[in-house]
């Protein structure tokens, strides 16, 4: 019987370990992308509110890319070409407000992407806080494909889950362990035979 226990300990320890915790143990910063052009008064703005809301620099950090060169002459800047390849992704997900035609273009993980001034993305940060951040801009940089996974946000939820129940399982076998163990260690001191 102790054997067994043993096993299981062990695989059950060795299954936690194979898990991703990145969603459960500490929320990573979010990374709001900001392609803009230079010289341009909205994407300064864009810039000034996001650093004006309290969570800035505590649960996301702004990237800036430089879409254009200026907001006058249009000259493609040096991310254009990133920042073609994520608007596309996101237009032909269904985001119809994500250009590269525009600026400033924010993306926030895999829930947000548009051209456009806009001081209503606290609720967005937070959520992409909240079900952890999918770097989507920086998986086109490393110059990966398929990097747009829309997630339905119930996969940290679901790994908490697995997580608690596991540990009421170690729990559980521990406490029948233990009990065992004090069973053999009283039988044999009183000196009676152990099954």
């Amino acid at each position: 019987m102790k054997k067994v226990i043993n096993i299981l300990l062990i695989c059950i320890f060795a299954f936690m370990l194979t898990m991703p915790f990145d969603n459960v143990m500490a929320a990573k910063k979010v990374k709001v992308y900001l392609f803009e052009a230079g010289g341009c008064p909205y994407c300064e703005a864009e810039e000034e509110y996001l650093k004006s809301l309290s969570s800035y620099d505590k649960k996301f950090e702004i990237i800036k890319k430089e879409l254009y060169v200026d907001h006058v002459d249009w000259e493609p800047g040096k991310d254009y070409e990133l920042g073609q390849k994520v608007a596309n992704a996101f237009k032909n997900a269904g985001f119809n407000d994500a250009s590269y035609e525009a600026t400033p273009f924010v993306v926030i993980s895999n829930i947000y992407a548009a051209a456009a001034y806009n001081t209503s993305l606290e609720s967005i940060i937070e959520e992409a806080y909240e079900k952890g951040d999918v770097d989507v801009v920086g998986c086109f940089a490393e110059g990966k494909s398929n990097c747009l996974k829309i997630s339905n946000g119930n996969s940290s939820a679901g790994t908490i889950i697995t997580i608690i129940l596991c540990s009421f399982v170690i729990i559980m076998v521990y406490i029948v362990k233990s009990n065992k163990d004090k069973e053999e260690i009283l039988n044999a001191l009183s000196g009676k035979k152990v099954k």
